[in-house]
């Protein structure tokens, strides 16, 4: 009777200290784990904020008659982007889809002429005509002619101050054929892409 007690004895001990020893690594490397994850989230979140920032928006004049404006970005970042052209400074609808406001000079307020907007459902995964690849210190630009109904330009008659503002839909950290289809599909909520405002400065045209 002693030895078969000595038995279970020896085998509850050994299933004692296997499961301390489980629950020991157990809890020993899962907050570990946790912190590595909460790390890379931070390390992500503060790259993409400045790739973002050294996305350079700028507006100029192009010519008065008829009158056109030239819409740039540049990449002051030290490596490659792919900007998704989506109502982005560089989408041929940026009038059309309200991310140019327009104030006249003289105006009591700063408040934009308002331009009626426009919505667009697209067609995803987006193709390669909607990829942009700016190389590091490489800049885009699109020009837009400013003409009725679009802009109603009896209001600006003059001169007009004016800003490019929106959000990016997606910018991916490398160049276009980098890009997965995986991401693709998941444009706009992809976590290898970021998202962000842009805003240039404002610039005072003659129409």
């Amino acid at each position: 009777m002693g030895g078969r007690e000595s038995v279970y004895s020896r085998r509850l001990l050994l299933i004692l200290l296997f499961a301390f020893a489980f629950l020991s690594f157990r809890y020993t490397s899962k907050p570990s784990s946790i912190l590595e994850q909460v790390a890379d989230k931070d390390k992500m979140a503060d790259s993409g904020g400045d790739i973002i920032s050294k996305l350079k928006v700028s507006v100029r004049q192009v010519s008065a008659s008829p009158p056109k404006l030239g819409i740039a970005v540049t990449n002051t970042h030290s490596g490659a982007v792919t900007i998704l052209s989506w109502n982005s400074p560089l989408d041929p609808l940026a009038l059309q889809l309200g991310l140019v406001s327009f104030v006249p000079a003289g105006s009591d307020d700063s408040t934009p002429i308002h331009i009626p907007s426009i919505q667009i459902r697209r067609k995803t995964p987006p193709g390669p005509e909607s990829l942009i690849t700016l190389g590091a210190g490489q800049t885009k630009e699109q020009e837009l002619e400013l003409k009725a109904p679009i802009v109603p330009l009896e209001k600006l008659r003059g001169r007009a101050t004016v800003v490019c503002e929106g959000e990016w839909v997606s910018v991916w950290p490398s160049e276009a054929d980098a890009i997965t289809k995986e991401s693709l599909e998941k444009v706009g909520a992809s976590e290898d892409a970021f998202r962000g405002r842009f805003k240039s400065e404002a610039v005072e045209i003659e129409i």
